[in-house]
C-alpha cells in the first residue's frame, strides 16, 4: 500500500517526472510560430517553479493560463530580446572586420552588451513567470537577481547553455539529441534551473 501513498519518493518522482514531460511538449507545440517562444517560455517555467515547489494541479491547466496571460508581455520580450541580439551581433561582424583602435574599443563594449543580453534572456522569464509587473521591473528585477547571485546566475547559463553546444557540435548522436529535447529537453532544462530561480525567488514570493 506504501506505493499508493502520495507522499512515496517513487510517486512524486514519477509526477515530476510527468510533469517535465507535458510541459516540454506544450512548450514545443506553442513555440511553433516562433513569436510564441517568450510566452511559452513563460508559460513552462511557470509550471516548473510550481512544481519545484510542489504544487500538484494539473500542468495542462496551469500552462495554458500562464501562457494566456503572459502572452503580450513575453512576445514583447522576446521579440525585443531578438532584435537586439541581431542588432548586437551584426555590429560585432563589422567590428570583427576593423583594424582601427577605436574599433576594438567598441568590439568589447558590444561583447559586453551582448552577455548583458544573454544575462537578461536567462532571467526575464522566469522572472516574469514568478512576478507579476511591468516590463521595466521585470528586466531590472532579472537584472538584480542575476548579479546578486553571480554563482547561481553561471551554473544556470551553463545548465541552459551546454546541452545546446553539445548538440550543435555532436552531429553523431544529433538524432539522440533531438528525442531528448523532444520529450524532456526544454521542460528539465528548465526545471534544474527553477531548482535555483525558486531558492532566489522564495523571500520575495513570501513576501507578495
Amino acid at each position: 500500500m506504501n506505493w499508493m501513498n502520495p507522499d512515496n519518493a517513487v510517486h512524486i518522482f514519477l509526477n515530476k517526472l510527468g510533469d517535465i514531460i507535458i510541459a516540454n511538449l506544450l512548450f514545443i507545440v506553442c513555440s511553433v510560430p516562433l513569436i510564441t517562444i517568450g510566452p511559452a517560455l513563460t508559460a513552462l517555467y511557470h509550471c516548473m517553479l510550481r512544481t519545484v515547489k510542489g504544487n500538484q494541479t494539473g500542468v495542462l491547466k496551469t500552462f495554458f493560463r500562464a501562457f494566456r496571460q503572459n502572452f503580450l508581455q513575453s512576445a514583447v520580450l522576446w521579440i525585443g530580446l531578438c532584435a537586439s541580439f541581431l542588432i548586437v551581433s551584426a555590429n560585432l561582424r563589422f567590428l570583427s572586420h576593423m583594424n582601427h583602435p577605436a574599433a576594438q574599443i567598441f568590439y568589447l563594449l558590444s561583447c559586453g552588451v551582448l552577455a548583458l543580453l544573454g544575462v537578461t534572456a536567462l532571467y526575464v522569464f522566469p522572472v516574469a513567470a514568478a512576478f507579476e509587473g511591468t516590463l521595466k521591473m521585470h528586466l531590472k528585477n532579472s537584472l538584480l537577481f542575476a548579479f546578486t547571485h553571480l554563482p547561481a546566475t553561471f551554473l544556470a547559463g551553463a545548465v541552459s547553455t551546454v546541452p545546446m553546444v553539445m548538440t550543435y557540435t555532436d552531429q553523431k548522436l544529433l538524432p539522440l539529441y533531438a528525442c531528448c529535447w523532444f520529450f524532456f529537453g526544454f521542460g528539465l532544462t528548465a526545471y534544474l534551473n527553477s531548482l535555483l530561480f525558486y531558492r532566489m525567488f522564495k523571500p520575495w514570493l513570501e513576501q507578495d
